[in-house]
């Protein structure tokens, strides 16, 4: 997306943060282009971590989930028992 002058900032208030990222970095403005370069590298750095993040946690989810059905497994058996 190029930077549109014309467009108020409302308008980019309601864009998405990959819009403003674009049209910052293809604006005219030294500040802006800085600035969306900057968020662009802050956003990819923060995707990574979060996926970083979400495969260790599915990673602990999948041993919680053995081990409650190692319980629930060992439960039945004492069940079967009485």
């Amino acid at each position: 997306m190029t930077y549109d002058p014309n467009k108020d900032r409302a308008h980019w208030r309601m864009s998405s943060d990959t819009t403003l990222i674009e049209a910052a970095r293809h604006s005219d403005h030294e500040l802006a282009i800085a600035l969306g370069e900057r968020l662009e590298d802050v956003t990819s750095e923060d995707v990574e971590h979060l996926k970083n993040e979400i495969e260790e946690q599915a990673a602990i989810i999948a041993l919680l989930r053995r081990d409650v059905n190692r319980l629930e497994h060992l439960l039945t058996a004492v069940d079967a028992e009485d």
